[in-house]
């Protein structure tokens, strides 16, 4: 039996993150053709409005008031103690919470239609288009309470189905947005292809949890506040809140503060040169997002040893294939963005260095707060985090009227430096008893041989230039697995060897008699 749940736990995990890679993937190679035609058939300053008046729509996204964040771990623990009574008042009373959040939202989006024209200058013939688009983007915030539904399949360990809807909403998205694009619908079009792409992913979501949905009809009239459940979630929410508000204002205002210090045509090269370490940094999260619920189960039922030795292997997994992955592309991102849109979109290497290194230290970052976050323990984060955004903020304005467009990473950069880079190592020493220095070394040997790998791309690139889209994925490819196959032969021990092979068998089916 526990045999089985382990192979369950793992098969789990890893199909989420499979199903998360290969939607990245797909969704790159749509996106390398259809980010050209909409440049073509929106102009600079329209694709760049839209991308920052996104940004805008978001905050109105956090005043749900950390209502997901707090489900997740609540519903994780009743995920793992099997106890499906409480996992279906969860939901009820979620949906209630949602219902509370909806009004206020739509109040706020009232708001940010008036001011949006004056918080991006864009050019008097494109500000009606930049509200009604705003418009149609806000009424997204009717979908809202079926978002638990997601927060349900998630703390189930079933990530892989809510990447599945994630990839059908993406394609769907793509189709409607090249499709008003040439109609002419402008910033407007925009935004109401991601509405339809969000219609079609809550339907798949709530397809695959009918005896959930039948709970949202007594969610309309049970006293939720009374409940257990209710208290629960308000004794986390705010907590949650904050983290989000801290994690938005940290790492998804860039572009707003590009757009409203610099103009909103400079969001285009900003944003698209950060394309490919921002894909990487989400492929990395990934394993954090398909392994957290995994770990928690660990914790709950009381396996700490184990907990942390996962732990440390994720840590020094995610680093590794980090490395692998960005080095390539800081050598060769500049070839990407020629071929891809143009030279002329293409904001400088030092820009491309830095969006690395966060990427870098932001994938094990995340790591780490899921697991502090997955048990419910998010107000322990807060002291640091809040911070780390005070400096983050106050860096990115300042060093963006400085030095202009790498203003934002360098803030972002220095905020984890001075804050996560040791507060978290001493949070998860206190939750769960895990070596600081442990955790050191595991992100610390990819580091060391980050340089001199880059060195040995670098030179390659030189010797053998790439002359198009072939040449240049099969370098990048050939110089990642190239690192990956020297770290298995030489950074990993002869256990450690044997534990993953076990691990790969594990997912192999077999019939039994």
């Amino acid at each position: 039996m526990i045999q089985l749940a382990v192979a369950m736990r793992v098969r789990r995990s890893i199909g989420t993150f499979v199903t998360e890679q290969a939607s990245t993937l797909v969704i790159l190679l749509v996106a390398l053709v259809a980010t050209p035609l909409l440049l073509g058939w929106l102009g600079d300053e329209r694709y760049g409005a839209v991308e920052a008046a996104a940004e805008w729509l978001g905050y109105v996204g956090l005043l749900e008031f950390g209502i997901g964040g707090a489900l997740l771990p609540l519903m994780a623990r009743a995920a793992a103690q099997r106890d499906q009574g409480q996992v279906l008042a969860l939901v009820a009373a979620g949906i209630r919470a949602y219902l509370f959040a909806v009004a206020l939202m739509a109040a706020a989006v009232v708001v940010l239609i008036a001011a949006i024209a004056t918080l991006l200058p864009v050019s008097p013939g494109l500000r009606f288009d930049l509200q009604a688009g705003c418009a149609v983007g806000g009424m997204a915030v009717l979908l809202l309470p079926l978002s638990v539904f997601r927060v349900l399949l998630e703390a189930e360990q079933r990530g892989y189905i809510v990447n599945s809807a994630l990839l059908v909403q993406s394609l769907s998205v793509t189709a409607f947005s090249l499709l008003l694009a040439w109609a002419k619908w402008g910033i407007t079009g925009q935004f109401l292809a991601v509405l339809l792409g969000g219609v079609i992913f809550y339907a798949i979501i709530v397809s695959r949890q009918r005896a959930a949905f039948r709970e949202m009809r007594q969610a309309l009239t049970r006293r939720i506040r009374e409940s257990d459940q209710w208290k629960q979630i308000k004794d986390l929410n705010w907590p949650t809140f904050v983290f989000n508000l801290c994690g938005r204002i940290g790492l998804v205002t860039d572009n707003i503060i590009v757009g409203g210090l610099l103009s909103p045509a400079m969001v285009v090269p900003f944003f698209l040169t950060q394309q490919l370490p921002v894909l990487a940094r989400r492929q990395l999260q990934g394993i954090g997002n398909a392994s957290w619920a995994g770990l928690a189960e660990l914790h709950v039922q009381g396996e700490s040893e184990v907990f942390n030795q996962r732990l440390i292997e994720l840590t020094r997994l995610i680093a590794v294939l980090a490395v692998a992955a960005l080095a390539p592309i800081v050598v060769f991102d500049r070839k990407f963005i020629g071929l891809w849109v143009g030279g002329a979109r293409y904001a400088g290497d030092t820009l491309v260095v830095i969006a690395a290194i966060n990427a870098f230290l932001l994938a094990i970052f995340s790591l780490w707060g899921w697991c502090i976050n997955g048990i419910g323990q998010v107000r322990m984060i807060m002291p640091g985090l809040v911070v780390q955004t005070a400096i983050n903020f106050v860096f990115s304005i300042a060093l963006t009227l400085k030095v202009g467009i790498l203003g934002p990473v360098l803030g972002t950069t220095l905020g984890f430096v001075c804050v996560s880079s040791w507060y978290l190592p001493k949070l998860l020493h206190q939750c769960f008893a895990t070596s600081p220095l442990d955790l050191a070394r595991a992100a610390g040997w990819p580091i060391v041989s980050a340089l001199p790998f880059a060195v040995l791309v670098w030179l390659m690139a030189r010797s053998f230039p790439p002359r198009g889209w072939v040449d240049m994925a099969a370098e990048m490819s050939a110089a990642a697995l190239a690192y990956l196959a020297a770290w298995w032969l030489v950074g990993l021990s002869r256990h450690e060897k044997d534990l993953w092979l076990q691990r790969i068998n594990v997912l192999i089916p077999r019939d039994s008699y």
